[in-house]
This record gives C-alpha cells, sequence and structure tokens, in this order.
C-alpha cells in the first residue's frame, strides 16, 4: 500500500540562517506554529532526542510527540511526529536562492488506524499548508 506524501515548498526573503532558527528554536516555532514547547530537551534539535509539544485543533488539545532522525544545520532536518491518529516522517530541506531560501517540507504520512490514511493525509497537508503561510509571514517579518 502506498504511503500519502504531502510536499510543500516555499520561498522565503530571509537567508538560511534565519529560516533554520525559525525551524529550530522553540520559542520560534511556538510563535509561527502556536503550539506549546511542553517538553522540548536543552540542545535541540540533537539526532535521537525526542520532544512533546502542545497543540489544540479546534476543541481538542493534543499532544505532538516528535523524535529527531537527522539534523544537517542549515541544509536539512528530519523527525518522526506521532499525533492523535496521525504518523508522520517529516523532511525539511532548505536552499539559498537568490531571493533569499527555498524550504521545502516533505512528508510521509499514515495512519495508525487502518484505513485511515486518507483522513491523516488530508489532515496534515491542510496543517502543513497553512503553517508555511504563517512560517514565510514570521520569518520575514524578523530578519
Amino acid at each position: 500500500m502506498r504511503v500519502p506524501r504531502v510536499t510543500v515548498t516555499v520561498e522565503i526573503a530571509a537567508p538560511v540562517a534565519r529560516v533554520w532558527r525559525a525551524l529550530t528554536v522553540p520559542a520560534e516555532v511556538a510563535q509561527w506554529d502556536g503550539v506549546d514547547p511542553a517538553a522540548v530537551p536543552d540542545g535541540y534539535p540533537e539526532v535521537g532526542q525526542q520532544a512533546r509539544w502542545g497543540t489544540k485543533v479546534g476543541f481538542l488539545h493534543l499532544t505532538l510527540h516528535d523524535r529527531i532522525r537527522l539534523v544537517e544545520v542549515e541544509r536539512r532536518l528530519a523527525s518522526s511526529i506521532n499525533v492523535a491518529i496521525m504518523h508522520v516522517e517529516e523532511r525539511y530541506t532548505l536552499e539559498t536562492t537568490t531571493r533569499g531560501t527555498r524550504l521545502t517540507s516533505d512528508n510521509e504520512v499514515s495512519s495508525r488506524l487502518p484505513g485511515l490514511g486518507w483522513l491523516a493525509a488530508r489532515l496534515v497537508s491542510a496543517s502543513i499548508r497553512s503553517s508555511m503561510v504563517r512560517f514565510v509571514a514570521h520569518c520575514e517579518a524578523s530578519r
């Protein structure tokens, strides 16, 4: 069975270092993504670390479990995420462009409940697309 994939690429008028900070500093992630860094270890992100982020979807309060799989400073970041019924293998790639930075969010999405992969992919797609709009605005407003 094919795992649904959600890929979003954005162009950001900010240098790679600025984009990396917004992606990896918990206080900044909270600003653009609206999550609460409930249990994020010192030195985040480092390979093997696990973090918990609080989030709200409608009236539901959820915990997002994040395990870091790859860190290449200012180039790539990958993690495994579990939240509610969803499992996401998330990869960010950063590239320098003449305008600033190209950020790609590439995600393999599955459901921990059989038969609901389509729903997980739809929810993750909507979430990523809206968070990338906020992310770009955050990075460009505070270079």
